[in-house]
């Protein structure tokens, strides 16, 4: 007998559905990712777009102010130079007229700060004179720079002196310039909560814009790696039963068969290891009668067919979850769990019977086949499979000494 080889258990095939789960799980994370940082540039774009319409708006007024109330916001300094103060008997009229001026737009605070940091004029009151050294944004636009900034304010009063709440507004620092030197600031506070919800209702349009079309290009590309995947499983279903089946004969090749054998001898042993009565495991090993006069007087094509016919009538013999495999040029071997050496030896006799039955066909010509054949099944003491493979080989050989065409 040839000597059996054991072939290990090699890694299972990577599944290509994997590749499909993990471009399901990447489109996700990658739609989420892309939604959340384009929802935060696009917010930020729309609140810098408010800023900057707030400051122009902040800008257009505090302009408008120091036109027509420069005489009661500055004073001449004896070397010409204006300085920004508001004398106390002006401040209820200013005030009046501030109001009045400011009523259209939706400005709900304004400040008037000196160069020296001290607010001569505010639609608060109670903050005229206090010195703000520590505003940062006051600072630079004293030194000539616009300050603007959003915030959302818990409460304030507007310049009619209702409480409003939950306020986002713009606070704009404008400098005031004379003659090339920045001599204060305004700090006018808009109101821009009318805003909030159109910027909320164009973000939800435009992420939801935005979302329909990952949805359509990671779906388009789900289908099509899905179709790609399906094309790979397929290549390696047949790659598969290349490597595990004999191209001729479409039983399992030598390799595979040793290794389905191997796997159940370890499982039988388990089994009679805990002493159930059902650990069984039989083989038939099975040898055409006089293959190469076939070969010598028929040509090699009448060979295959009838190797081809003869594995198909031995496959029909069998349970669905006994294994045949080709074991050599004309030889077979069956394997078959849970069947013991006497029920082995039925089932070799029903496959003898089944193989000489009737003739077998080659080109309309009839050619008459027999088959020598050898049983074995595991015992009690064997500890090895090419023991049982070995009894069932020599099994074999005394069927084809004894005058072949039989079971021994």
């Amino acid at each position: 007998m040839e000597q059996l080889r054991i072939s290990p258990i090699g890694n299972p095939e990577k599944n290509p559905d994997s590749l499909l789960r993990l471009f399901v799980v990447i489109a996700l994370i990658s739609t989420v990712v892309i939604i959340s940082v384009t929802g935060l540039v696009f917010v930020e774009v729309l609140q810098h777009h408010v800023i900057r319409n707030s400051e122009e708006d902040a800008i257009n007024v505090s302009s408008a102010l120091l036109a027509t109330e420069r005489g009661r916001l500055t004073t001449r300094q004896p070397d010409g130079s204006l300085k920004v103060a508001v004398a106390a008997a002006g401040l209820p009229e200013m005030d009046r007229h501030f109001r009045k001026f400011l009523a259209p737009f939706d400005i709900v605070k304004i400040k008037i700060y000196a160069a020296d940091s001290r607010i001569v004029y505010s639609t608060e009151a109670s903050l005229l004179g206090k010195v703000d050294n520590q505003n940062v944004r006051l600072n630079h636009a004293l030194k000539g720079l616009c300050d603007s900034k959003l915030e959302r304010k818990e409460e304030m009063k507007d310049l009619a002196s209702e409480l409003k709440f939950n306020v986002d507004v713009v606070e704009t620092y404008i400098p005031i310039w004379d003659n090339g030197q920045v001599i204060g600031s305004f700090e006018i506070y808009i109101d821009v909560t009318k805003y909030r919800e159109d910027t909320s209702n164009t973000a939800v349009l435009a992420l939801g814009a935005l979302a329909g079309i990952l949805v359509v290009v990671f779906g388009i590309s789900f289908f099509l790696i899905r179709r790609g995947t399906r094309e790979i499983k397929e290549i390696q279903e047949v790659l598969r039963k290349q490597s595990i089946t004999d191209a001729l004969t479409g039983t399992f090749n030598k390799r595979q068969i040793e290794l389905l054998a191997c796997r159940e001898f370890a499982r039988t042993s388990r089994r009679k290891g805990k002493g159930l009565s059902d650990a069984n495991l039989g083989f038939i090993m099975i040898d055409i009668d006089r293959f190469k006069e076939i070969n010598d007087n028929y040509g090699h094509l009448a060979g295959d067919v009838m190797l081809q016919q003869f594995a198909a009538r031995i496959m029909r013999s069998l349970r669905s979850y006994d294994s045949i495999g080709r074991f050599g040029g004309e030889e077979f071997l069956v394997m078959l769990p849970g069947s013991n050496l006497e029920q082995t030896r039925v089932v070799g006799q029903k496959i003898w019977a089944l193989l000489r039955e009737e003739p077998y066909l080659f080109e309309e010509r009839e050619i008459t086949l027999t088959a020598s054949l050898g049983t074995a099944a595991v015992k009690d003491d064997d500890t090895d499979l090419i023991k049982v493979l070995k009894r069932a080989d020599e099994r074999l050989y005394a069927a084809k000494s004894a005058g072949r065409d039989r079971v021994a």
